[in-house]
């Protein structure tokens, strides 16, 4: 069944929802037709069902149930800001891995990237991450955080559960199933030494993911799996 994407707050159940260029456009490409069910769902939570009515030249979603899912726990994945397609695959992938907030760090190591993600980068970022529910079938899409340096976000980031993705870290700590979470990722190169141990001496727990070194994105998206599988284990903290 086909999915689009509406605004949030725009699933109503008997209304017509009018789609956006890109979602009829989304349409378009997969010959969608009047009459066939479809799925919407708006980032936020909501997921509607319904089917497909022409209005005029476009296609439009008779939307004729909607339910909305409970927010997934708190998981901030804090991400050095390196090149900028590398960090663009993670935004593909994070929903589908219960990422709720995706914070771009300027780090020592990733001002030296050339290609480096900057601030006209985020919107892209961020549709990216939204248009990426159409795939995995999540409710809910990670928001992209404004690119902040590591010594800031450090010194305002609240008390939470943290880990540090390390390659010479520990096994996966105990997860409680609602527990919010805040993983570090480092850019290319990883954290400094400098920076690893400002985290460490905030409290971030030094966390192995995987049985070699990994590419920061992929780092990001294993980190992510583990945070899920510790989560599934129904810890107690």
């Amino acid at each position: 069944m086909i999915t689009v994407l509406a605004a949030p707050g725009s699933l109503i159940a008997g209304q017509l929802l009018a789609l956006d260029d890109d979602e009829v456009h989304h349409l378009g490409v997969r010959r969608a037709e009047a009459g066939e069910l479809a799925t919407a769902v708006d980032g936020a939570g909501a997921r509607a069902w319904g089917v497909l009515e022409r209005e005029g030249k476009r296609l439009a979603l008779r939307v004729e149930t909607v339910q909305h899912e409970p927010a997934p726990p708190v998981t901030v994945l804090a991400l050095g800001a390196g090149d900028r397609d590398r960090f663009g695959q993670v935004a593909d992938q994070a929903a589908a891995l219960g990422a709720t907030v995706i914070v771009p760090l300027e780090t020592e190591r990733s001002l030296s990237v050339a290609t480096r993600l900057k601030p006209a980068h985020l919107e892209r970022m961020q549709r990216r991450a939204t248009d990426a529910l159409k795939q995995c079938g999540a409710a809910w899409s990670p928001g992209i955080a404004p690119l902040i340096s590591l010594t800031a976000w450090v010194a305002g980031s609240p008390a939470t559960v943290g880990w540090l993705a390390d390659a010479h870290g520990g096994p996966m700590p105990a997860l409680a199933r609602g527990a919010a979470l805040t993983i570090a990722v480092g850019p290319e190169g990883g954290f400094t030494e400098a920076e690893r141990a400002g985290m460490l001496a905030t409290g971030f727990t030094p966390v192995r993911c995987a049985p070699a070194v990994l590419r920061f994105e992929t780092a990001a998206l294993a980190a992510l799996t583990t945070a899920w599988q510790a989560r599934q284990r129904g810890f107690d903290g």
